[in-house]
């Protein structure tokens, strides 16, 4: 997971660019690659925040890699271990070197849904057609 006192972190979610805690956590760290991993969980989400989980399943999932030094990841692992997410390392499909991914135990909330594609981007029209079918289900 380390190249020269670096360490690969994905995110897929508030940390990506242009997302309320890029800026706090990422802002001047090297963009690696952006796209569609395959991994062994699924993502979820709502309006406000994404949930990562393991599945049984190899699912595609888009995550923005980034090179960060260890003084950062220590504040990502404060950072998330505050919501119950665990730092794990993976190997996507197709990748030779680890990258460390935030992942919850799940299950997801109700009101979480499967982000589209595995992709989630914050947007509250991405969700609204799959929430209320949510919404609609539990009635």
């Amino acid at each position: 997971m380390t190249r020269s006192g670096s360490t690969l972190v994905g995110v897929y979610g508030t940390l990506k660019r242009g997302h309320a805690n890029h800026g706090a956590f990422l802002a001047g760290f090297p963009l690696v690659r952006a796209g569609a991993v395959r991994i062994p969980f699924r993502l979820f989400g709502n309006e406000e925040y994404p949930m990562l989980v393991p599945a049984d399943e190899v699912n595609p999932v888009f995550v923005e890699t980034y090179r960060v030094d260890a003084e950062t990841v220590s504040q990502l692992d404060a950072f998330e271990g505050q919501f119950g997410y665990r730092r794990v390392e993976i190997v996507p499909e197709g990748e030779t070197e680890p990258v460390a991914v935030y992942v919850h135990p799940g299950p997801p909330p109700p009101d979480f849904v499967p982000a589209p594609g595995g992709e989630w981007n914050g947007e509250p029209a991405a969700f609204a057609g799959a929430l209320a079918r949510v919404q609609n289900r539990d009635r």
